[in-house]
């Protein structure tokens, strides 16, 4: 009953707009507590102490800031999904919602008052150095050092990461506390516990493509290799080529994995190798930083699937590449959430594609001011017209083990920001084709992650949806769903999709690619969309659209999916395999456009 308490209130203060961590006054002055870096998230539950930190001992660490004026920035983002009000501007957005300079001036004179030293400004985090003196003075804390005796690591009463223990590790043990003036605006503290070492290689294995060569592990390579073109065929990507509809002048922005670098030319050669229509949109690479560790099969997967798809958008591939702080924090989770903000203020895209992404309950049992602040990134996303669609993942419902195993219970794979209420989670379908590389049906595909958020309530465009069977007690997920795996005569897990990584050919499988493509359709419709899921639940399978004012006639763009599972069934209906089902790319852009046609009268 206590964990079941202590959830409800972490929930409660979740969606209380963040306006207030906490407040306490003496006689003389008022403190903020900022409980985000509270004892109920740093100290893993069974540890023991050991001994206080020793007083000399530096800690680099990070603050992260909230926006301001919560309040009336949730009101103008429901304006703005109503379409009632104008997408803003990068600039207007910061102008508006970020901390003022000065504010930010005063926050590091204080801490420099005791010692501490700034040591870069990014924006909303502010990076630091200090001795645990000094931290503990400036921010009313104490700094020990405990001892976690077990070999598994568990949230939400469940088992999370299995044998990354026994571990020592050191983190606060009282909420740390600001004066008020300095500490309104300060959503959360990383970096005065070292636990991130480790739990967080378990999360990076989660970014890694499945691919494999195609000269290797025969019984489950396909030998017909499923090609863009028949895809874009088979979906009706073709009839929108024919009309015009390129994506010329979208831009979309492609979330790189932090400490990652690409070969363009392999994206050249796989836009020219497998073209519909000739690619005549840039390819930009920003690196934020020169740390670029391992060559990322994922982001030239994304690349290569969504710039052929959309063949006149610019595509952007987003590296944060230990730019963020120097010394890693919170793994490279600051490099993760950069990225993010780096899109919203400097590239402001139509859309942005997620694949690399986090599991929700680890944030928020452990580092929930992580998941707040990427999620005022998909405020800032929505708030200037971006649509956001991640890639739900590849473990099946709930479990966290790679395919073909499943252990329900295992509750740590909804991934964040795929459940993120502004975020489209795209879930996968498995496509059977012929030997002559004919497609003869679709299937839900039985690796594809769906599941019931543990932090965000059902949302509006859930209670309200068209779309039957959708659940309405919790945020759910997928949203939608597209080809994550293909092939003839191979399992479910198999590779037949192509993709072209280090000059080779290489074969690939996972919603990774699901998210890209469908990115690419949202391209091509040429417009602003923001908060996609408010149009997509209001699409129904007949092709009529609830729209903030009124009825109207679509076509009918979705494709229920009624085969498959994960291990639970597709069926007719919302599932937790595909969402409402796949779609017929040139419908979905037409009720997309009427849809925002309509709503923005």
């Amino acid at each position: 009953m206590k964990k079941l308490v202590a959830f409800f209130v972490f929930a409660i203060f979740l969606f209380s707009s963040f306006q207030v961590m906490g407040i306490a006054s003496s006689q003389s002055t008022s403190y903020y507590y900022i409980t985000t870096s509270s004892p109920k998230y740093s100290i893993v539950p069974g540890s023991q102490f050991v001994e206080p930190l020793p007083s000399n001992y530096s800690i680099p660490f990070a603050i992260l800031l909230n926006f301001t004026q919560y309040s009336s920035l949730i009101s103008i983002t429901n304006q703005i999904i109503q379409h009632k009000a104008n997408y803003l501007s990068p600039g207007e957005f910061r102008s508006e919602y970020y901390p003022s300079q000065s504010y930010k001036e005063a926050l590091v004179k204080y801490l420099q008052s005791y010692g501490i030293v700034e040591t870069g400004d990014y924006g909303l985090i502010l990076t630091f150095n200090g001795t645990v003196g000094e931290i503990e003075h400036a921010f009313n804390t104490y700094i020990n050092v405990y001892y976690y005796p077990y070999q598994n690591l568990y949230w939400y009463g469940l088992v999370g990461f299995t044998n990354i223990g026994p571990f020592y590790y050191y983190t606060n043990n009282v909420t740390p506390s600001l004066p008020y003036n300095v500490g309104k605006y300060v959503l959360g503290i990383v970096g005065i516990d070292n636990l991130d070492p480790h739990v967080y290689p378990a999360i990076e294995t989660s970014w890694e493509a499945s691919m494999t060569h195609q000269a290797q592990s025969p019984g489950i390579i396909s030998n017909v290799i499923v090609t863009p073109s028949v895809v874009a065929s088979y979906f009706n990507f073709t009839k929108l080529y024919e009309r015009g509809f390129l994506g010329k002048g979208v831009s979309i922005a492609i979330e790189g994995q932090p400490e990652g670098y690409i070969n363009e030319s392999d994206i050249y050669a796989f836009w020219n190798e497998y073209a519909i229509v000739p690619h005549t949109g840039k390819l930009n690479v920003i690196s934020l930083g020169n740390v670029a560790i391992s060559q990322s099969g994922e982001n030239e997967l994304d690349a290569e699937w969504s710039g052929t798809f959309a063949p006149a958008s610019n595509i952007y591939v987003v590296f944060s590449n230990g730019y963020v702080g120097g010394p890693s924090l919170v793994g490279n989770l600051l490099n993760y959430y950069y990225e993010y903000y780096y899109m919203v203020n400097y590239i402001d895209p139509q859309v942005i594609s997620i694949s690399v992404t986090v599991p929700e309950s680890f944030l928020s049992s452990y580092y929930p001011a992580m998941l707040y602040m990427i999620h005022n990134m998909m405020i800032q996303a929505v708030d200037e017209g971006t649509a956001v669609l991640a890639a739900s993942g590849d473990w099946g419902f709930e479990s966290d083990n790679p395919p073909p195993n499943f252990h329900i219970g295992t509750y740590n794979t909804i991934w964040y920001p795929e459940s993120d209420p502004y975020v489209t989670a795209v879930g996968g379908i498995f496509l059977n084709v012929t030997a002559n590389d004919t497609v003869y049906s679709a299937t839900g595909w039985d690796y594809s992650t769906g599941g019931i958020s543990t932090v965000f309530p059902a949302q509006p465009y859930e209670l309200t949806s068209l779309i039957p069977f959708t659940p309405p007690v919790q945020r759910t997920y997928p949203d939608i769903a597209f080809v994550s795996a293909a092939g003839y005569n191979i399992t479910e897990y198999g590779f037949g999709l192509p993709l072209i990584f280090q000059g080779q050919l290489f074969l690939w499988y996972g919603t990774s690619g699901a998210a890209p493509m469908t990115a690419a359709m949202v391209a091509l419709t040429g417009e602003r969309l923001g908060a996609l899921n408010y149009a997509l639940y209001h699409i129904s399978y007949s092709g009529i659209i609830l729209t903030p004012h009124g009825i109207v006639q679509g076509m009918p763009a979705w494709i229920p999916i009624t085969k498959g599972a994960n291990p639970l069934p597709a069926h007719y209906g919302w599932n937790f395999v595909t969402g409402p089902g796949t779609y017929n790319a040139y419908s979905m852009v037409y009720d997309l456009r009427l849809y925002n046609e309509i709503a923005s009268l």
